[in-house]
């Protein structure tokens, strides 16, 4: 894709004076990104999905300390130690510096602010790269700080927060134009590579962008783009397989494993299943939020059809799975930008006074949205787990609740408490079964059992029967019936 478009502005200029532009230095602009990001990631105290915690924290905590829970991914083998492996570093550093309790929890949200403001100053980069222009890049930078999805999800420990990122530097150093500068390829190619690792997923991204060279290109370079595609992802992968070695202590290949549960198999449909517009009608909405018009907008004015293609390639291959999330689509975000900002650019050429006011009422709007997340929904399971956590006298805790609905010994950090839950793991055993589809429609887990009749199943021994002879680990039960946790956690399912 050639950024030689007659209507996108390539000569390079100063910002003007603009209500969207970030008016700073270059040089203060990535410390400012890392304080405001660190900031950010301090300040949330509420919950937003279980794989926060349960999917990076508590892998890492358990690896360090040698106490926590893991799930049946990992126990199956699904996922990669390699975005853990972050989060441990945060603990072994605590334990040289002696934080204590405190470190626990502070130094993995200070990890993550980093890692997402390096993210948007590589946006900046990207934007900047395709459109040659300082104003649209300033601008689509001051959109990622002030997005009110931002504030909420791009500092927590999510795989798709780190995805994001690596996401954004492969794309800030992928060669847009004709002319091949093969140090940046390299780059972006091992960007690329790692962020596959993380999740898989991120593959439809580059399938499409990889093909699109190859389109746009002659053999002898195509030949070179090849060569170096297999190299750089040979050694990602190489050396990921002997990371997974050293942490499963065998060979293991959980990239396999996470494509035939989440893409391959029905077993995904557990976990929920949404509409095929889902992304299109939700998550779109949901991560641009009150800059969805501009969004719309730029998409008439943006001359780059490849970034659009992209667009609807990957959002349409995701629609295409049976289990949908917000946060699958998360990686897109560069591009949604990008044009995004392209938007409010031209829109600026044409109602400069009216943008103003626009913008202005953006940002307060969003700081409110930000406000309300981070602040107030769902602020009570952090609260409770504060609390717990900082009471004495507490011994064990019973979680009657939806399961992973709480942070676990990643936020708790003491070993002395006994702790059990609920829990929700899927029907593996219907793995390759024909009848796996109508099968996993009629399956009830722990979670499940317990909420069809609370009352009962606290109440009567025969109602408890019931939810040990269908667990999987009816041994543990026993051992729950024999001990009630102190404290007792319930929750509205």
């Amino acid at each position: 894709m050639s950024t030689n478009s007659a209507s996108a502005p390539s000569q390079r200029r100063s910002p003007s004076p603009s209500v969207y532009t970030i008016h700073l230095p270059a040089g203060l602009v990535l410390p400012y990104l890392i304080l405001i990001r660190i900031i950010n990631a301090l300040t949330i105290n509420t919950f937003f999905q279980a794989d926060e915690y349960w999917q990076s924290l508590e892998p890492a905590h358990k690896l360090v300390y040698g106490y926590g829970y893991l799930t049946w991914e990992w126990r199956e083998g699904l996922r990669s130690i390699l975005h853990p492996l972050i989060f441990a570093s945060t603990y072994y550093l605590n334990e040289l510096i002696g934080l204590g309790d405190l470190g626990v929890v502070l130094l993995p949200k200070i990890a993550q602010g980093l890692i997402a403001a390096i993210g948007e100053w590589y946006l900046y980069q990207f934007v900047y790269r395709v459109t040659k222009n300082e104003v649209i890049s300033r601008g689509a930078l001051l959109l990622s700080v002030v997005s009110a999805f931002n504030w909420y999800c791009i500092t927590r420990t999510f795989s798709n927060s780190l995805e994001l990122t690596l996401t954004t530097m492969a794309l800030a150093y992928w060669p847009w134009e004709l002319n091949v500068p093969w140090n940046g390829l390299k780059k972006s190619l091992l960007c690329a590579a790692v962020s596959c690792i993380v999740r898989p997923t991120n593959g439809l991204i580059w399938v499409f962008v990889g093909v699109s060279f190859l389109f746009k290109h002659h053999w002898p370079q195509n030949l070179k783009f090849a060569w170096f595609s297999f190299v750089i992802g040979s050694v990602v992968v190489g050396a990921n397989a002997l990371l997974d070695r050293w942490y499963y202590g065998q060979w293991s290949m959980p990239i396999l494993k996470f494509m035939k549960f989440n893409v391959t198999s029905s077993l995904s449909k557990f976990y929920g299943v949404a509409p095929w517009h889902f992304h299109i009608t939700q998550s779109l909405p949901i991560i641009l939020m009150l800059y969805t018009p501009f969004f719309l907008y730029g998409c008439t004015k943006y001359s780059f059809h490849n970034m659009k293609s992209l667009l609807i390639f990957v959002i349409g291959s995701f629609s295409c799975i049976d289990h949908k999330e917000f946060r699958f689509i998360y990686p897109l975000q560069p591009i949604l930008l990008l044009v995004t900002a392209y938007g409010f650019y031209h829109w600026n050429l044409h109602h400069p006074h009216s943008l103003k006011y626009i913008s202005t009422g953006i940002i307060l709007i969003n700081t409110l949205i930000s406000l309300f997340f981070t602040q107030i929904h769902e602020k009570g399971v952090i609260d409770v787990i504060d609390y717990l956590r900082s009471d004495p006298d507490v011994q064990s805790i019973g979680f009657l609740t939806p399961c992973h609905s709480t942070p676990w010994q990643s936020y708790i950090h003491n070993p002395d408490i006994e702790t059990w839950f609920l829990t929700c793991e899927p029907p593996l055993h219907l793995l390759g079964q024909e009848n796996a589809t109508s099968l996993v429609e009629t399956y009830m887990d722990e979670s499940d059992i317990f909420y069809e009749d609370p009352k009962q199943v606290i109440r009567f021994e025969t109602a408890w029967m019931r939810l040990i002879s269908s667990t999987r680990n009816p041994g543990f039960w026993k051992s729950v019936l024999l001990s009630w946790g102190r404290d007792l956690l319930f929750r509205d399912k």
